[in-house]
Order: C-alpha cells, then sequence, then structure tokens
C-alpha cells in the first residue's frame, strides 16, 4: 500500500522544526538571496579532506572566508551544514543538524524562487525604495502593481558576517 509522505503523522513535526529553524535563520541573519555556487566546472570544496570531520572544518573555514569577502554560496552553506551532520556520531546532535541541512536547502529554495518572480518585476517580500520619495516599503498584495519605474530593490542589510547557521 502506497502511502503519502507529506500525509504520515510522523512527518509534520518534523516540517515544523524545519520551519522554525528558518524563522531563525531570519531572525538572525535577514532574508538570504546568495549566489548559488553551483554548476559541474566549480571546485569541489573538500577535495583534499580525508575525514568528513576534516571537510567539515573546511567547510566552515571556507563559508568563514567567504563571508569576510564577496559572502558565501548557498553551496557554500549547505556543504558546511551537510559535512557537520556527517561528522556527528551523537543520534540528537545529527538529528539537530540534519534540521539545519534543511532549513538551509529550503531558504536556499526559497531564493531560487523569488530570483524567478523577480524576472517579472517585484516579488511578495521584496523590500523596496520609493524613487520619488525615498521611502522603503515591503512589497505586499499584486506584485505586479509595484511597477519598477517608481520603485527600485533597497539594500536594507541585516544580513549576519556569516550568513546562515
Amino acid at each position: 500500500m502506497t502511502t503519502n509522505p507529506v500525509a504520515d503523522p510522523a512527518t509534520f513535526p518534523v516540517l515544523i522544526e524545519v520551519a522554525e529553524e528558518r524563522g531563525r535563520q531570519d531572525a538572525r541573519f535577514g532574508r538570504q538571496d546568495h549566489a548559488d555556487g553551483t554548476g559541474p566546472d566549480e571546485a569541489n570544496q573538500v577535495r583534499f579532506c580525508v575525514t568528513v570531520a576534516e571537510a567539515a572544518d573546511f567547510a566552515r573555514w571556507r563559508t568563514d572566508l567567504a563571508a569576510r569577502h564577496d559572502g558565501p554560496t548557498f553551496a557554500n552553506l549547505l556543504t558546511e551544514e551537510a559535512f557537520e551532520a556527517l561528522a556527528e556520531a551523537d543520534p540528537a546532535a545529527l538529528r539537530a543538524e540534519l534540521v539545519q541541512v534543511a532549513a538551509v536547502a529550503v531558504c536556499w529554495i526559497e531564493a531560487i524562487d523569488r530570483r524567478a518572480a523577480r524576472l517579472a518585476g517585484f516579488a511578495p517580500g521584496d523590500v523596496v525604495r520609493n524613487r520619488g520619495t525615498g521611502e522603503v516599503l515591503t512589497v505586499t498584495g499584486d506584485p505586479d502593481l509595484w511597477d519598477p519605474r517608481y520603485y527600485e530593490p533597497a539594500d536594507v542589510g541585516g544580513a549576519g558576517e556569516e550568513g546562515i547557521a
């Protein structure tokens, strides 16, 4: 008998935990819109590591380095979180790391969806500045009403130094 995994009662509490972690990420770092950092020609970030503990340390270092320079990519963040999970032997710590992995993946998906919506203009939740008055607003309702002739993207900050954790 086939069941729908979303309808499984054990799934909902886990998804709620992931959503709560997403809320903590947004509260700490603001909305994240990093570059993907993916593709067949991207460097393998952990190629010289022998153990997963070494890979976790290297991925953490690489993400911190990127945060101090041009900003981390989602690939940096997810690689760091994934190797931190893989380096865990304690089931409770592993579970906590996996919630973070899932939350980073959800954040990345949200950013991809915002990019796609932005191709057609602004998307709900975008922060914009009125070109005439300088007033900073959040796009709500129908994004088509937020004409780019009158509004521009507003850089309002809020992101932490390290991206998502």
